[in-house]
């Protein structure tokens, strides 16, 4: 962890808050552009480094809230301060939830922060040696979502696609956002691969991030994967997995498989019918009929071998639903929410459990509300344990002073609009708001 100043003060005071701006020693700039060309600032990092010992985000006047100063192979890079994201305005590019409404908690062990980036624990191996690395695994026995069977000491498929999502606020939506589309996600989960290791790894290395198809760079792109997929050839007595990410386009049964065909990518993808089988189980929101026709999109996190024939064949997948903006959702009625609140110009954050079911959280957090809202869907009906459940939720919001805002999907979607904060009530009559005590 870096070091702790006494003085951030005397170094880092700022007249106001400048969202979108942070310092650097004795100068404010612009964090996009410290992101996109770090090199032009390296000078000021050291300067930082030495002097106060971290950066300060100026998204807030009342409070300094700082960020990691971390330099790998002599190029200086800003990470979120361990524990602080949450501490950065809602409108803010650092701004981060809070490890209450992260699923990431429950992975102490398996997900660490250094001053080096982060190490993650697969539960699954990069690398297989010894006599089963003969021949690519066509089983299907993957770990289909569910929890790791070394509980808390590894991530599973769904755990690191949802870390990953997180770590690039991906989950977080703010009306300064405008419309988000894949090239922004894949850079922005570029960045965040670009700091992290992965079974000791590099995960910038052994993960694949489909990149944006653009007529002019499809030959640059199609060889960049051939280079990358023919890594994973057997080699000697070990056989490489590798890691990709993207999303679903169509799942088309063959012969003896199922060929999976992502947006943006030329190649197919080919998994076992069995794994196929398993993985809809798993993530049944992901493969409704509704999702596949209506905007919404299937992103894919998958485990991939090379197959003797030369094909990418898939060991082992997580499927994550998300909005047509790429908003994580756990169904489909959540997909619907989360557009009414894109709509109604709400900034909102969709906490994510990674592998662990059985943490509980609400569906979304409005944090444009001072103290923040929280947002339930209920959506599955004559289900006495899920009654049970939901009781159990809204006696908690209650006696916890939680401001709630419900939506039984057989009504219609409350008024969402944020009111101002003067004197006049912020949640419509109609709605189902329920006021905190």
């Amino acid at each position: 962890m870096p070091p702790d100043r006494s003085d951030d003060r005397a170094h880092d005071e700022a007249p106001a808050a400048r969202t979108g701006y942070l310092r650097l020693a004795d100068q404010t700039v612009a964090t996009a552009a410290v992101r996109q060309a770090p090199d032009r600032y390296t000078r000021l990092f050291e300067a930082a480094r030495n002097q106060v010992g971290h950066a300060r985000c100026l998204c807030r006047i009342d409070e300094v809230v700082r960020l990691v100063i971390r330099c790998r192979s002599g190029r200086y890079h800003l990470a979120n301060w361990p524990s602080g994201g949450h501490q950065h305005a809602p409108d803010c590019p650092w701004f981060r939830a809070a490890s209450s409404l992260s699923g990431r908690s429950a992975y102490a062990d398996a997900i660490a922060d250094d001053d080096d980036g982060t190490s993650i624990r697969l539960s699954s191996p990069l690398v297989i040696r010894g006599a089963s690395a003969g021949g690519a695994t066509t089983t299907g026995r993957g770990s289909t979502g569910r929890e790791p069977t070394a509980a808390r000491g590894a991530v599973g498929l769904l755990g690191l696609v949802h870390y990953l999502w997180e770590a690039a606020r991906l989950n977080v939506w703010s009306p300064q956002a405008g419309r988000r589309h894949w090239p922004d996600c894949h850079d922005l989960l570029r960045e965040q691969a670009r700091d992290c290791r992965i079974n000791h790894l590099p995960l910038a290395g052994t993960l694949w991030i489909v990149p944006p198809f653009r007529p002019a760079d499809a030959h640059r792109i199609n060889t960049a994967w051939e280079r990358y997929f023919a890594r994973l050839a057997v080699t000697g007595t070990s056989r490489r997995r590798s890691l990709l990410l993207g999303e679903i386009r169509a799942l088309e049964p063959t012969t003896h498989s199922i060929r999976v065909k992502l947006a943006h990518q030329r190649t197919p993808l080919y998994a076992p019918k069995a794994l196929v089988d398993r993985v809809r189980r798993s993530y049944p929101a992901a493969f409704t009929a509704q999702a596949a026709q209506t905007n919404r999109r299937r992103v894919l996190l998958g485990l991939i071998e090379h197959s003797p024939r030369g094909h990418a064949v898939l060991v082992d997948f997580a499927a994550m639903l998300t909005t047509a903006t790429y908003l994580p959702a756990d169904s489909s009625h959540e997909a619907d929410m989360a557009d009414a609140l894109t709509a109604a110009a709400r900034t909102f954050l969709k906490p994510l459990r990674y592998d662990r079911n059985s943490q509980v959280f609400p569906d979304f957090v409005l944090v444009d509300d001072e103290p923040e809202t929280y947002v339930e869907v209920w959506g599955v009906l004559g289900r006495e344990s899920y009654e049970s459940r939901k009781r159990a939720k809204q006696t908690f919001y209650r006696t916890s002073g939680k401001s709630l805002i419900e939506w039984d999907v057989r009504t219609p979607i409350p008024d969402l609009t944020r009111q101002p904060p003067n004197g006049t009530p912020c949640r419509p009559t109609q709605s189902t708001a329920i006021p905190a005590r």
